[in-house]
């Protein structure tokens, strides 16, 4: 044991020598190269042109992995550059879509009052334009909730479409107010036909069209009649447009809004001044009588 831990010892000394004695003949040559390279002797060249031709292949065989590893290198790099730009120009998209759809929505709403801003209501009305939050549209109640900001709105108020009466101000809550409109089975409004002047009351019925009531079972009435406020009762006053005749099924006469009520985004309500709030209906068909 102590024999071969000697001799292990000697071959690693002789390792480290042999070593030394490699580099050091490294530096050697290496000098020496550096001095030959400064003699101005054909010999001289010729042995540094032979040592080229030698070492030039052995440099390309070692460069070419380095050559390798920096083109995966800079494809990598381009490859997460590429990924970073795309994430990031998909950010923007994103915004810029916020954006557009933004000045779409802005666009619509500009319209819409400017449609509002073209109707001129009589001398002795005022009216304001307000938005329409909520809808209920079931087989109990026909409503609209409209935000009125501020303004001074009152129950009873008539509330217009781009055209047409569309109901009126059942209930006003801070800055809210609650609309039954002309389909809404609570709603009563005293009309007449435009044509013809045949009186009735148009009567919601939590369908898509009200119905025609309380009419002369003799009056002149087609499909197609125009049919106005009548004034009856004071609720509303006379001459505002609600819709025209539809359908006529014997007594059981429909009339179509002329306002598509599910597509409005503003209403108009206006204010004429008038008190009533309530309509009785047997006192509409004694008058339509």
């Amino acid at each position: 044991m102590v024999r071969r831990s000697v001799l292990l010892i000697k071959t690693g000394e002789l390792k480290v020598l042999l070593r030394r004695i490699f580099v050091a003949l490294l530096l050697l040559c290496s000098f020496l190269f550096i001095l030959l390279s400064k003699v101005d002797n054909p010999a001289v060249e010729e042995i540094g042109k032979t040592v080229m031709r030698l070492t030039g292949p052995i440099m390309q065989i070692v460069e070419y992995p380095a050559r390798i590893a920096h083109r995966a290198y800079t494809y990598l790099y381009d490859i997460s550059r590429i990924y970073i730009d795309n994430r990031e120009l998909r950010a923007e998209n994103r915004q810029m879509l916020i954006l557009q759809n933004k000045v779409r929505s802005l666009e619509v709403e500009n319209q819409l009052l400017g449609r509002l801003l073209n109707y001129i209501p009589p001398a002795d009305a005022n009216f304001i334009s307000a938005k329409i939050i909520a809808e209920s549209s079931d087989n109990f109640t026909h409503i609209l909730f409209v935000y009125i900001g501020n303004e001074a709105v009152k129950k009873g108020q008539i509330v217009l479409g781009e055209e047409s009466v569309i109901g009126r101000v059942d209930k006003v809550s801070g800055q809210y107010a609650k609309v039954i409109l002309v389909t809404d089975i609570n709603s009563k409004i005293p009309v007449v036909v435009e044509r013809t002047r045949a009186r009735g009351i148009l009567s919601g019925d939590n369908k898509e069209m009200p119905s025609l009531i309380f009419t002369r079972s003799t009056a002149d009435i087609q499909e197609g009649d125009v049919i106005v406020t009548s004034g009856v009762g004071g609720m509303f006053p006379s001459g505002l447009p609600i819709g025209f005749v539809s359908q006529i099924h014997g007594s059981d006469i429909k009339v179509e809004t002329m306002a598509d009520i599910s597509r409005i985004e503003y209403v108009r309500i206006v204010d004429y001044g008038l008190s009533a709030t309530e309509y009785d209906t047997t006192e509409g068909a004694e008058n339509a009588q």
